[in-house]
């Protein structure tokens, strides 16, 4: 009885160690960001645009807000995942451990390609998209000036729009990795309207918004498809050359 005590009292003390390191990471960042908040929204910012416009008194303040806490929070999602995950890493089995590592190794590359490549790719289209509207309309004269913090809105909605993909994606591969391939194949038109249907909940009312999220979980599914069979395919061929021992070495063997 005493020794379980000492045990519970020694993983309350590291759950508080690790929430403590999780906490003062996140304070890091948030004072990390804020020092170089004007340096990051410069990042993000469009190549063309000459101006912002402010109209309130505090709206540049609590914009800058916004946007540090945004970037602490989704950084203290990573380091809760990680201090998690070091926290039970010794009571998992070994394919648990392997696949709780997949799982991260494949967060972290897609995450990474979606910062780097996709979203300052995906901006620039749809910042040419839309602002051309503006430039050529010709009934009266219409001056564009974007305003700080709804481009940072608009920013971050595409940002949670792009974030939640990993997890379904995720969540797809599990259940397809689980369930028959043929029904997959044959209820396939069914899965095109799910992943719209999925698209429309987490996304804002907009019909790009929804193409953005429903096509990628698309595309993956078909891809999933093309992989699984090439797989199943390739292991009956590796099944099929296989090379048979004969009766001869058998009983050589057995000498």
């Amino acid at each position: 009885m005493k020794k379980r005590l000492q045990l519970s009292i020694y993983y309350l003390q590291e759950l508080n160690y690790r929430l403590a390191y999780t906490a003062f990471g996140t304070l890091l960042v948030f004072y990390t960001t804020y020092h170089y908040k004007q340096s990051i929204i410069f990042i993000i910012l469009p190549q063309g645009l000459s101006h912002l416009v402010s109209t309130g008194l505090t709206e540049t303040f609590f914009t800058y807000i916004e946007l540090c806490s945004t970037l602490s929070f989704s950084f203290s999602l990573i380091l809760i995942l990680t201090q998690i995950y070091l926290f039970l890493r010794p009571g998992l089995y070994i394919y648990e451990t392997k696949i709780t590592q997949s799982i991260f190794i494949g967060g972290i590359f897609f995450y990474t390609c979606l910062y780097v490549f996709i979203l300052p790719w995906l901006i620039k289209i749809l910042w040419e998209l839309f602002s051309e509207y503006s430039k050529n309309f010709t009934p009266i004269h219409l001056t564009f000036e974007p305003r700080i913090k709804d481009y940072l809105d608009y920013i971050k909605d595409l940002n949670k729009i792009l974030s939640f993909s990993f997890p379904l994606l995720l969540g797809l591969n599990i259940i397809q990795r689980y369930t028959p391939k043929d029904l997959w194949v044959k209820y396939r038109g069914t899965t095109y309207i799910m992943a719209f249907f999925i698209a429309a909940l987490i996304t804002p009312p907009d019909i790009l918004s929804q193409i953005i999220i429903g096509l990628p979980l698309i595309l993956f599914y078909e891809i999933q498809i093309i992989f699984w069979s090439t797989y199943t395919a390739y292991q009956k061929k590796i099944l099929i050359w296989k090379p048979i021992k004969s009766h001869q070495n058998t009983l050589g063997n057995k000498k």
